[in-house]
Order: structure tokens, then sequence, then C-alpha cells
């Protein structure tokens, strides 16, 4: 059973490496049809923009991978149906579960190598993308790394240990200079809040070092009419989707600990592990379609409907998540309830077999 374990195997990886392939590769062509118009604004050059897109490459070939590795299932299983191996398998005595098994535990060593590139290179890679793009076409915004969120606004550098969402930072330090470079105010606050045009900061310690001397205050709130906005910090700060499980893990807690909302993190950090569960729950219905009305048609017609299967997974989880936030239900349920049905899908599928 290894050497059929192995040949399985050998099928599905490579159909999965050209479904891959083709789908990053479209993915690849959008984004770059979405970056073009940006070439030219600041120091964002051609030469930036195929770095920036490199960079968020990772991120994108993870989600897309559950789809990847449909379509590669339905080519390599449906190559060797063509070719009456499958057939030869099953009068050897093979089961059609034996075969789902070898496809599994292809899938499980694939999941094993994205899951690496999704949980540790992707979300890296994206930060720094986002910090060069945002360095050359915005020159206000510093540095985005282990040490927080850096930007400067005019006379004024910001730190912000946290961005807990586009209109709320946490653990803030401002540092305000003259036009000599002399430093006239350091303000550190717990929490800022962006409302009404400019930002409101909470439990907030300034020190003032203006007139040859230091005056420390503190101040339970304090009105900062800067120029930084949401929809700057938008372009430096993560999305909550495109942080790794440890990062999301940190900032729910975080939440959790000062009362604040954790619902879209919450959702996001259980995303993150139904990318896997997904992917071998798509591997999984692709052998019932090999086995039964697929088996004497086209390659073409085995990826039409591997996309049309993949499509409707992504938007049926999509409209869970959305709805599941707005009703407040429970992330695991919402999130595991596409990936349930479409595995009852399967299962029936397989019995009919």
């Amino acid at each position: 059973m290894k050497i059929l374990d192995r040949y399985v195997a050998a099928a599905v990886v490579t159909g999965t490496a050209i479904a891959l392939l083709v789908i990053v590769g479209m993915d690849i062509f959008f984004n770059v049809i979405s970056q073009i118009d940006d070439v030219g604004k600041g120091s964002y050059t051609l030469y930036g923009m195929l770095q920036y897109i490199a960079l968020i490459t990772p991120q994108g070939a993870y989600e897309l991978f559950p789809m990847a590795a449909l379509l590669g299932s339905l080519i390599g299983m449906g190559m060797l149906a063509a070719n009456s191996e499958l057939i030869a398998m099953r009068a050897a005595g093979v089961s059609v579960w034996r075969i789902v098994q070898s496809v599994l535990q292809t899938g499980v060593l694939l999941l094993l190598v994205a899951v690496f590139f999704g949980e540790v290179v992707a979300p890296a890679a994206e930060q720094y993308g986002q910090q060069l793009r945002a360095e050359a076409t915005n020159k206000r915004v510093s540095f985005l790394g282990s040490h927080g969120l850096w930007m400067r606004d005019e006379n004024y550098y910001i730190n912000a240990g946290m961005v807990l969402a586009d209109e709320v930072l946490a653990d803030l330090e401002v540092f305000e200079f003259d036009a000599a470079g002399k430093l006239l105010m350091a303000t550190r606050a717990a929490r800022a809040q962006y409302a009404g045009g400019e930002w409101v900061l909470h439990e907030v310690r300034q020190s003032d070092f203006s007139d040859g001397r230091v005056e420390v205050s503190h101040l339970d709130e304090v009105a900062w009419p800067s120029l930084l906005t949401p929809e700057l910090l938008s372009i430096v700060v993560l999305k909550p989707q495109n942080m790794s499980a440890r990062d999301l893990g940190q900032f729910v807690a975080y939440l959790d600990e000062n009362g604040l909302d954790t619902m879209e993190y919450r959702y996001a950090f259980w995303g993150r592990f139904m990318t896997p569960l997904a992917t071998l729950v798509m591997l999984f219905i692709s052998v019932p379609f090999v086995f039964g009305g697929l088996r004497s048609v086209t390659a073409g017609q085995r990826i039409f409907v591997g996309i049309l299967v993949g499509f409707g997974f992504y938007l049926v989880s999509q409209i869970a998540s959305q709805m599941g936030q707005v009703y407040n239900l429970n992330p695991l349920f919402a999130m595991l309830a596409p990936i349930i049905l479409f595995l009852a899908i399967g299962m029936r599928a397989m019995r009919r077999l």
C-alpha cells in the first residue's frame, strides 16, 4: 500500500502545484492592475510595486490554498481516472475509502508546508510589504516593526504599541519637536480613540521640556487634533485576517483585559485554523467527483466544476462569517458551519458510490 500512497500522492501534489501556480498567477495579475495607478506617487516605483506584490503573495497563496488543493486533486485524480488506473486499483481490491485515505495523507503533508508559510512567512512578509509601500507613498509613515507602529505627523513623532482597530490605539507615545529638532513635549497615553476628526487620549502623562525645565502633568483626557487619520493607519496596519494565530491570540487577550470588543479578532483567530480543515474537506470532496460523474469528462470540465465548488465554499464561508459577527454568534460555530456543510455533502456523495 505504500506504493499506492506514493503514486496517488505524486498525482495530487503535481496537480495541486499546477493549480496553485495558475491561481496565484491570476492573483498576482490582479494585484498588479490594482497597484499600477499608484506607481509614481512619492518614491513608489515599478520596482517597488513588484517588491510589494512579491511580499503580499504568500498570504494570498495561503488563502487560496483550499481551492488549489481541490483543483489539484481533481486534475491529478482525474488523470488517473482517464487512464483507467483508478479502475485497476478497484479491480485489485482497493476500496474507495482506502484511496480517500491516500489523498488525505497527501493533503496533511501539503498542509504542513502551507501552514508554515501561512503562519510564519506570510504575516511577516505582508507587514514588511505594507511598510515598504507606505514609506514610498507617504513620507509620514516611518516604521512598522517589533517595537510597534512609528509615524511622523509634521513635528510629531508617534509610536503606538498596539493598533487595535483603525480608530483605536493603545500604549501611545507622542514626541513633539521644534524646527531645530529640540524636544518640546513627550506625551504618553494608555489609549487613544479617534472621534470627530481628532484623537482623544486617555490616561495621559505629559512631560513639558520647554523653557529649560521639565514639568510633568497627569490628565484623564486630552484632545489631539492630529493630521494622522484612520485612513492612513489602514495603509500600514495588518488586517486581522492577515495576522498569525499567535498575534491574534495576544490581541484577543489584550482586548479582554481592557474590556474592549474582541469579535472581529476572534473570528480572524478561528479563521486561521479553518484553512487547514477546509483544505482537507476540499480534498475529500474531490474523490467522489472523480469516481462519480466526472470520471469520463475532460480536464477542463473537472476544473470548471472545481472552481464552482471552491467559489461556492468561499461564498458560504464569507456569508457565515459576516452573519456571525452581525448576530454575535459563537465564532467557532460560525466558522465551522460551512466546513461541516460541505463535509456532509461529500459524505453523501461517497455513500452513493
